[in-house]
């Protein structure tokens, strides 16, 4: 008996030591301790010791949240024999099995039990906080110092890197996964359970909207890494971490994609078809770009039905062209906009697919005849949300009715019916019939379900497979949230696409993601619809550069729009910027506007020579950080010998209107020197300002030569010069017109000059004249390495 009792004694110590010993786990460059309470008490470097883990602040392994209460765990057992950490958490009466494994190069921690899984709405992993503030990657996941890193990575779609700040699991910023903190950053995730019919507000614009339940969705297989490594071995070490785990891990010509170097090449958008595929991949090639991307192939978004004007011979035609481009070593792509739904798709006619995403229902209190215009609602709850609804469209049975409005009083009315829309049968309707509330988008599309989301990721699949496509972009990528589940439905879209394309497919997005961030070669954002090249989303295209950085990216300068008055100039501006940051763009460049532009040839002869000294890094660090600069400008030659990079000084004056006495002259009256050779007078008069007109402005150079421009120019209108031609451009960049030149613009010869300038403002005009002479300078001959 005495023994016995001793024997339970010693176990019982046993027990609680083991209890109140801290969980010590370790990798080769991370070293991580766990409390008896389930809370974690450092963030090692095992080489240096360091511990990185911000002190005071609270670090749970897992939280845990039943109805609306989040719960940290009270006590954390560890079983070294399976490597399962059990922590329980008190209040709920809930424990949870994390199971855990320990590998050189991360930490593997996955729930893989909980004792009441219908009672955990949410989990969260963290967070995690740490003392690193220099760098921190908030889609990637990882904040470095300079010399050291540390990183989460979730490990299968379930797991959304970020923090939860609604039911849907969105993240409306452009990544959370790691955040900026007063003690430094912290690290974190998130897991919903999905597997309940639920409603809450989705996209933030759909109160209340009935989500539909995924069958055994829940968090039982959330799944992240930690990890530690130097700075300078982060994307080694991430890229271990996908190939042990089974992450997405696309490859380039045998290359990891985030190390290849064909990651992030510039490529052309086009309209092409199977009549000029051949002229069209000559351009592409002249120009020295990646692929040759269809800006518009489809007659029809969902289903993917091609445009058979353009591609009279459908699949068999595109793959034609994807054969020829294969045979150049050019990539051909295709622009679609992910789950968005076109009305003339057969998922809309002439039946509609009763998986079209809806905000809600009500049903018909009355019966309907065919050529009902008023049909009364039992609950005007989700009719009144007309906002965000471009198409007014609802769906009852088979049949598509667009509306006016719904009455704000009972009896709830839809007004104005449009029976039959869309292809649809227009029929009688029983009461009692749900009638639903579609969501859809102003170009005209529809959105979809989960389910049906997941079916038009299987057609996009089998697309590329049929045609041998090679790249996409999931435009409108945030689509996806129609379904209601968040973030987790464009992971999941991206993903099954990525699974069903049985060969490489380069691919970039609207919206960056956490998940997504495996399979994206490239964020590629700032468009051509608004301006000019410099004018386009300027700023926006430049300060994407440090995000894209940040997160391990590759730097992208946006798209860029080569109409048929695009000059050099204009194109050795964006190539300027693209050296400085090494970084790849889209050129929109049509076949009509490459056969009207008289510069063809020349323009982009110039992209592949700019591409080519980049890419051979030939640029000193001096040199890159004045090409990153949108005031800069160059122009760029080489010969047998090496490069010439020519820089343009530019020397600036303003003109304002003067209230002076009668009869004293107006004009401004400016010296400037030039210190290089002669060269053509290259200049450019801004009218700047909000509003306004100035009429018949004129300049004279050196007291001899008089170039006057008559006419009224609006605020925000160009005249540029370029030693040859005089034109004029609206304030988005657009050319508007050629000035005829009475006499040749006299070349600007080596030495000091003065320039005179005068214009007529009307009395209500705050104009500015901006004035800009440029220079080309000597030439800065960077030899053939």
């Amino acid at each position: 008996m005495k023994k016995t009792l001793l024997i339970n004694f010693v176990l019982l110590l046993y027990f609680v030591s083991s209890q109140a010993q801290s969980i010590q786990l370790k990798t080769d460059d991370l070293g991580l301790n766990i409390s008896s309470s389930g809370q974690i008490t450092a963030m090692l470097n095992p080489k240096t010791g360091k511990n990185y883990l911000a002190a005071g602040v609270k670090a749970p392994l897992l939280k845990i949240q039943t109805g609306e209460q989040w719960e940290e765990p009270e006590q954390a057992a560890f079983n070294p024999k399976s490597g399962t950490i059990t922590l329980t958490f008190a209040a709920s009466k809930v424990s949870a099995d994390v199971k855990i494994s320990q590998k050189k190069t991360h930490l593997v921690f996955e729930l893989i039990r909980l004792s009441a899984k219908d009672k955990v709405n949410a989990v969260i992993w963290g967070p995690y906080p740490t003392v690193i503030a220099k760098t921190i990657g908030e889609v990637v996941g990882v904040v470095r110092d300079g010399s050291y890193a540390i990183g989460l990575q979730a490990l299968n779609v379930k797991t959304l890197g970020g923090v939860l700040n609604n039911a849907e699991g969105a993240d409306y910023s452009r990544g959370s996964v790691a955040v900026s903190q007063p003690y430094g950053s912290s690290l974190q995730a998130f897991s919903l359970d999905r597997s309940k019919d639920r409603k809450h507000t989705v996209w933030n614009q759909y109160p209340n909207m009935p989500v539909k339940a995924i069958a055994n969705e829940t968090t039982v297989g959330s799944k992240i890494a930690l990890f530690g490594s130097p700075e300078n071995e982060v994307l080694t070490r991430i890229g271990a971490i996908e190939l042990a785990e089974g992450l997405p891990h696309p490859l380039i010509n045998g290359v990891w994609h985030k190390q290849s170097p064909e990651t992030g090449r510039a490529y052309m958008i086009s309209d092409f078809d199977e009549s000029n595929i051949d002229s069209m991949l000559n351009y592409t090639q002249q120009a020295g770009l990646m692929s040759l991307y269809q800006e518009g192939p489809f007659q029809s978004w969902g289903h993917f039905i091609l445009n058979p004007t353009a591609f009279p011979h459908g699949n068999a035609g595109m793959k034609a062209c994807v054969d020829k481009a294969s045979k150049k070593g050019i990539r051909i792509g295709v622009h679609t906009l992910s789950n968005f739904v076109n009305t003339n798709d057969p998922y809309v006619t002439p039946m509609p697919d009763k998986r079209l995403a809806l905000t809600g229902s009500s049903i018909l209190t009355e019966e309907i005849a065919p050529t009902a215009t008023e049909i009364t609602v039992e609950s005007n709850e989700y009719f009144k949300n007309i906002k965000p609804s471009t198409l007014h469209a609802v769906v009852i049975g088979d049949e598509i009715i667009r509306f006016r409005e719904v009455t704000a009083t009972a009896p709830y009315k839809l007004l104005d019916c449009q029976r039959g829309a869309y292809g649809t049968k227009a029929t009688a309707h029983v009461r009692g019939t749900a009638i639903g509330m579609m969501m859809d988008y102003p170009y005209n599309t529809l959105f979809t379900s989960f389910n049906l989301q997941q079916e038009i990721a299987g057609n996009l699949g089998r697309f590329f497979n049929e045609t041998g496509i090679s790249q996409m972009d999931f435009d409108g990528h945030e689509g996806c949230l129609s379904a209601g589940e968040g973030d987790y439905g464009m992971q999941a879209f991206a993903e099954k696409v990525f699974k069903d394309t049985k060969h490489t497919l380069v691919n970039g997005t609207s919206r960056s993601s956490h998940y997504y961030w495996h399979i994206c070669h490239y964020w590629n954002w700032g468009e051509p619809w608004y301006g000019g090249f410099r004018e386009s989303q300027g700023d926006y295209r430049l300060e994407n550069q440090p995000f894209l950085e940040r997160n391990y990216m590759p730097n992208m300068l946006g798209w860029f729009l080569l109409s048929s008055t695009t000059t050099a100039e204009d194109i050795e501006w964006m190539m300027a910027r693209a050296a400085g940051y090494h970084a790849g763009f889209a050129l929109v460049a049509r076949y009509k506007s490459l056969q009207k532009n008289p510069n063809t040839s020349q323009l982009l002869a110039l992209i592949k020579l700019w591409q080519e000294a980049y890419r051979k890094n030939i640029f000193s660090a001096d040199q890159l950080s004045r090409l990153k600069n949108p005031e800069n400008d160059f122009h760029l030659e080489q010969n047998n010998q090496g490069w010439k990079l020519y820089p343009f000084k530019k020397i600036k004056f303003e003109h304002t209107k003067q209230l002076l006495q009668p009869g004293q002259p107006t004009f401004s009256e400016w010296q400037f020197t030039n210190s290089n050779a002669e060269q053509p007078l290259n200049f450019t008069l801004t009218f700047t300002g909000k509003e306004g007109v100035i009429r018949n402005p004129w300049l004279e150079l050196d007291g001899y030569f008089k170039l006057e421009l008559p006419g009224e120019f609006e605020a925000g209108t160009s005249i540029v010069c370029n030693g040859t031609t005089v034109k004029v451009y609206n304030s988005k960049g657009g050319f508007k017109k050629e000035i005829t030149l009475k006499q040749p613009v006299p070349a600007l010869k080596t030495g000091k000059h003065t320039i005179k300038f005068d214009c007529g403002f009307t009395d209500e005009s705050e104009i500015i004249n901006r004035f800009i002479i440029k220079t080309i300078s000597n030439a800065e001959v960077i030899p053939n390495k």
